[in-house]
């Protein structure tokens, strides 16, 4: 699908939307995929609807994993993708005094659940070497596994993850905030992401993707259900909300790569008209090659209030607390921008952000 018929697909917008990074806007297509996926449910019960729609969420198992070069029998399904998380977390082979690298722009939920399997498992979480802007720089010897966010919540930065994976240690990598918006490498032993941010599928809906030589490999879950599958999909819920998975395999099929620029000319854009507007500090180089745009506060002024002024507005935007992550000593104000978003459309947030710190 081109750029620009994906974004003609969009449901219309009573706001001005840049805040992809917390939930996109799905498009027609999807919304009405999941509505008759409904309205089947309805008129046939929820089980048949399901076994109907089988093929439809096949394809798109096929769809999303194909965007880091597996198959859809590697893919499985869950509510969230921290849910996915905790659940390979939970499964992945490591022993009681396994060491686990991470790194302090870690999601605030994911660290908490390290930190509680660490402390209930004899794990040693080990802080990985990073650099002034959260990447990391050298993977120690000795690790039994790693595991980041590719893009972190809080900042628009890529994480070098080809050079992590030349260590040969297993990668756990959280792709929810890059896939979809920035090239994601192959070769990790596993990825977890959701459905809601770049995908721009529906909220409620997360997966995991595992290669195949460690799907044998995992820990069945404690709550395994009979089931037909060997592989990943043994991890998923029978008890799940099925019309999320039809959404999402609509939105992974619709989905093309050549969005991929459009996203990042859409923040380098964004770069540049929003540093020093109203006093607020762009943190990202400007080519960096991902959609999100940090900015940090003048002296004083409140980021929750500013993004509430902004939605008042017209503009959708996200101010992200310290604790979503140990690297922040402060809340920021987060640009998200979509291949939807353009230059008239900064320029106009410019100006809000201006008028509403003065």
């Amino acid at each position: 699908m081109s750029v620009r018929r994906w974004v003609e697909d969009r449901l219309e917008m009573d706001l001005l939307h840049l805040d992809v990074a917390a939930c996109g806007v799905v498009s027609h297509q999807v919304f009405e995929a999941e509505i008759d996926y409904l309205r089947a449910e309805a008129a046939r019960g929820g089980y048949v609807a399901e076994l109907e729609a089988a093929p439809r969420i096949d394809a798109g198992r096929a769809a999303l994993a194909s965007m880091i070069g597996l198959a859809g029998g590697d893919v499985a399904f869950s509510e969230g993708g921290g849910a996915s998380f905790a659940a390979l977390l939970d499964a992945w082979p490591l022993t009681p005094r396994a060491r686990i690298g991470t790194v302090p722009s870690e999601y605030g939920g994911n660290a908490r659940v390290l930190a509680d399997r660490a402390a209930g498992r004899g794990w040693q979480l080990v802080r990985l070497e990073v650099d002034d802007l959260g990447r990391v720089q050298r993977v120690p010897a000795g690790l039994d596994l790693v595991t980041f966010p590719h893009v972190a919540s809080q900042r628009g930065v890529a994480q070098p993850v080809a050079e992590v994976l030349a260590s040969g240690v297993p990668l756990l990598l959280d792709v929810a905030q890059s896939l979809g918006q920035t090239a994601v490498p192959t070769g990790a032993a596993a990825y977890v992401g959701t459905s809601r941010k770049w995908l721009c599928g529906p909220r409620g809906v997360g997966f995991a993707v595992v290669d195949p030589s460690w799907q044998r490999r995992l820990t069945d879950p404690p709550t395994l259900q009979v089931t037909v599958y060997d592989d990943v999909r043994r991890f998923e819920s029978p008890e799940a909300h099925i019309a999320g998975r039809v959404g999402l395999a609509r939105a992974a099929q619709q989905w093309s790569p050549a969005l991929l620029p459009a996203v990042q000319a859409a923040a380098a854009a964004a770069r540049v008209l929003l540093h020093k507007a109203g006093g607020w500090q762009v943190v990202e180089p400007l080519d960096e090659p991902t959609g999100i745009t940090t900015l940090l506060p003048p002296d004083g002024v409140d980021v929750v209030a500013t993004r509430a002024a902004l939605l008042a507005d017209g503009f959708v935007t996200s101010a992200v607390p310290a604790s979503r992550a140990q690297d922040l000593t402060g809340p920021v104000l987060r640009v998200s921008t979509a291949a939807w978003v353009t230059p008239g459309d900064l320029d106009r947030l410019a100006a809000a952000l201006s008028r509403r710190t003065a």
